[in-house]
């Protein structure tokens, strides 16, 4: 609630500013009543009804509408006349006639930006609104009716100085009982010798070209055809480079390009498919799209020589990655975009993707939400080759305490890093761009921005300052907005335009300044996804493992469809895409994984001490792979198995056999594990396959048998032979004894 005394000076201001212009208030006796009430509401806060960026209310009911859709000139100087234009709308349920149109402004200079938004939200403004110029009184307005009006008034008459103003159009009808107003904000531009005028303001424009990542593991294919709309004539991302392509030269805009942008719309130019599933299939096939190739081309064209810097691949999240201690991810990324960027933009970024020989690419980096902490700037610099940040103009306070852009740190390794801090206001202001806006919207948005920067550099005007311009990355604003900005920037004669490059170099010239060891912002990618993105990096490094001499591009596909998981679009709303993309390329690696498989047996019989049985495995993925089969025993068993350290490759689509050498000490059955590995070790996790092993030893039994049977043959057969030779000897024997007495008579003979 007001004091006593701020309504006082309120009231004791309005009888001197009616006492001051007399022939104003003479000139429209029957409206003199209404414009002193609403001059008074507008100084209280009785605006509450304000309608978006149009800076439109009204006191009671909503009975008639006002908004202002163009000031002329912009910004006003000692002999201009400012001339407003606008609509009223009547909604009071019948014609009403007479309404009565008044500009009114002050010739106090707001004093901060904080005045600045009280002002344009509808709040008090500490300074009394006068009457300027002429009001304008309308003929008959019907019912549902919307009429346009103008009104004027010399700038000469109220204003003296460097600054920025308020203004506000009123409507009253004649009764009184109908209010409504409008408000914006008018610079002013003294004239005045140039030594004498305040130094003007270094501008650089950040011009950003990214958007969130769309393919995953399968080539050819993107996450949906929202890219097609996007680069076609009217949309968001050909409204951009055309209103940058127009203006890069006199705004030296320094261009902020996503390698992943590139290689989305790079597939465009030929036949793609979307959606797609997990393996691959059940795609629909879309059309090459001429809307993409003209885009690239004339990408090609805008952004040849011209500065520039890349994001890390996908822009992901390195805030994120490095809190969550995956660098890993953050260098491959950067590795990636550099590779991307130099085969579709070699004419900027050269083949390498480190820049061409005239030096216009910047090592810079302009993290998610400019949010960045030491750790992430020492990670941009140890893993991107960054030696140059930009942050939010909230994370480092200016060293004179006036709005600058330019600072500069150490990170972590040693190496100096230029900090140049984007305007968080203008940031956030930009985020409000409409791609279609009301000519209320429209005016309302440009003319804010122009007073933005003239309240900067009105703060500290014989101070040498510099502001950088970062629109957020999704950033989509219609050709009529982005151009007037560029233009606005272009031909203020409080602002000069200045390369990121150039104040860069003088911000490396600072003293280093400390930023905090630890911030981690509300917005970053959630740990419990950072987490399950550790088990998706170990599942891809395990399939480029089991691929036989996986060709760069394979590699690299498979790099890039992990980059794209942790993107910064995947903050905050956009996160239902980032967990899509992530379970996407989970099937895939799985899927591609099981059809990897050793060929089941279940059970093998050893008739031995030892054998070797076939191995059998099956790749049914169309590229080869390279695997060897590992066995194992529970440790208290009797059976060994192998060894089996042999690499072999399996063609696509074949199979491919081993033989595997099994041990037994005793009989029994045993259960041995089988398992695939990649050529490191690892094991594929869908491979594991129970082998039986039953030893039974009836081989070694039934050689026994024959040993002995054969044992007794010999026996036999030895037996019967010393039988023989003994009675041949016996025979021999009797022949030699009858040779020497009488004969005798044979029993059986004959006589």
């Amino acid at each position: 609630m007001p004091s006593v005394r701020s309504v006082v000076r309120s009231l004791g201001a309005l009888a001197a500013a009616c006492l001051a212009v007399p022939g104003l208030v003479l000139a429209i006796p029957s409206a003199q009543a209404a414009t002193a009430n609403t001059t008074a509401t507008a100084n209280t806060a009785a605006t509450a009804n304000t309608t978006g960026s149009a800076r439109t209310g009204a006191a009671g009911s909503s009975s008639i509408g006002i908004s202002i859709t163009g000031m002329s000139p912009g910004y006003a100087t000692a002999d201009a006349t400012v001339t407003l234009t606008g609509t009223i709308a009547n909604r009071t349920g019948e014609s009403v006639s007479g309404v009565n149109l008044q500009a009114l402004t002050s010739n106090a200079v707001f004093t901060g930006r904080t005045e600045m938004t009280t002002f344009a939200s509808g709040g008090s403004y500490p300074y009394l609104l006068k009457p300027a110029g002429t009001p304008s009184v309308t003929g008959i307005i019907r019912n549902g009716q919307t009429l346009s009006w103008s009104v004027s008034f010399q700038a000469g008459q109220y204003y003296s100085q460097f600054g920025v103003f308020p203004v506000q159009v009123e409507a009253v009808t004649p009764d009184g009982a109908h209010t409504a107003f409008a408000q914006t904000f008018l610079p002013y531009w003294p004239d005045q010798d140039t030594a004498a005028q305040p130094k003007k303001l270094q501008v650089a424009w950040i011009w950003p070209l990214v958007d969130a990542p769309q393919q995953g593991a399968c080539r050819q294919t993107l996450a949906t055809n929202e890219l097609a709309g996007s680069v076609a004539s009217g949309g968001r991302l050909a409204t951009l480079l055309g209103a940058g392509a127009t203006w890069a030269d006199s705004d030296n805009l320094t261009w902020d390009i996503d390698p992943a942008l590139l290689s989305d719309v790079s597939v465009m130019r030929q036949q793609y498919f979307t959606p797609v599933n997990a393996a691959c299939s059940g795609r629909f096939v879309q059309p090459a799209s001429k809307a993409a190739a003209g885009w690239l081309t004339e990408l090609q064209s805008a952004t040849a020589g011209q500065p520039a810097f890349l994001t890390p691949y996908a822009n992901v999240d390195v805030a994120a990655l490095s809190h969550a201690g995956l660098e890993g991810n953050i260098r491959s990324a950067y590795r990636l975009g550099k590779s991307v960027a130099g085969q579709i933009l070699p004419n900027t970024f050269g083949t390498t993707g480190n820049g061409g020989a005239d030096g216009a690419v910047l090592k810079a980096a302009w993290p998610a939400d400019g949010v960045a902490d030491a750790e992430t700037v020492t990670n941009l610099a140890n893993d991107g080759g960054v030696t140059t940040v930009v942050l939010n103009s909230g994370e480092v306070p200016s060293a004179s305490g006036f709005d600058n852009a330019l600072g500069r740190t150490t990170s972590g390794i040693g190496t100096p890093v230029s900090l140049l801090l984007a305007d968080s206001e203008i940031t956030s202001l930009l985020g409000t761009a409409s791609a279609k806006p009301s000519p209320s919207g429209q005016f309302a948005f440009t003319q804010e921005f122009l007073a933005e920067t003239a309240m900067i550099a009105s703060e500290a005007p014989n101070l040498a300052r510099s502001l950088v311009i970062a629109p957020p990355t999704g950033w989509n604003p219609s050709a009529a907005e982005a151009s007037a900005l560029l233009r606005i920037t272009h031909e203020t004669p409080w602002l000069r335009s200045a390369s990121l490059s150039a104040l860069a170099g003088q911000a490396a010239a600072l003293p280093s300044r400390s930023l905090p060891a630890s911030h981690v912002s509300r917005s970053e990618l959630r740990p419990g996804y950072l987490s399950n993105l550790r088990t998706l990096n170990a599942s891809a490094r395990l399939f480029t493992n089991l691929l036989s001499q996986p060709t760069a591009v394979q590699v690299s596909s498979l790099q890039e469809a992990v980059a794209a998981t942790t993107s910064s679009a995947w903050r905050g709303a956009g996160s239902a895409g980032g967990w899509l993309a992530y379970y996407q390329l989970t099937d895939y690696l799985q899927d591609a994984e099981h059809k990897v498989q050793i060929i089941p047996v279940n059970k093998i019989l050893l008739a031995g001490n030892s054998g070797e049985t076939p191995v059998s495995v099956r790749n049914q993925l169309s590229v080869p792979v390279q695997v060897q089969v590992s066995a194992s025993a529970p440790p208290d068993s009797q059976v060994r198995v192998g060894p089996l350290n042999m690499l072999f490759t399996v063609p696509a689509g074949k199979t491919y056999t081993v033989k595997m050498p099994v041990h037994a000490a005793s009989i029994g059955t045993t259960t041995v594990q089988l398992q695939l590995v990649t050529q490191d070790g690892s094991p594929l996790t869908w491979t594991a396959r129970p082998l039986s092993v039953e030893v039974t030893r009836v081989g070694r039994f039934l050689l026994s048998v024959i040993a002995g049977a054969l044992g007794i043959l010999v026996l036999t057969t030895a037996y019967r032979l010393r039988r023989k030779r003994r009675a041949r000897a016996a025979q021999r024997s009797g022949a030699g004894e009858g040779a020497g007495t009488a004969p005798t008579a044979d029993p059986g003979g004959a006589g």
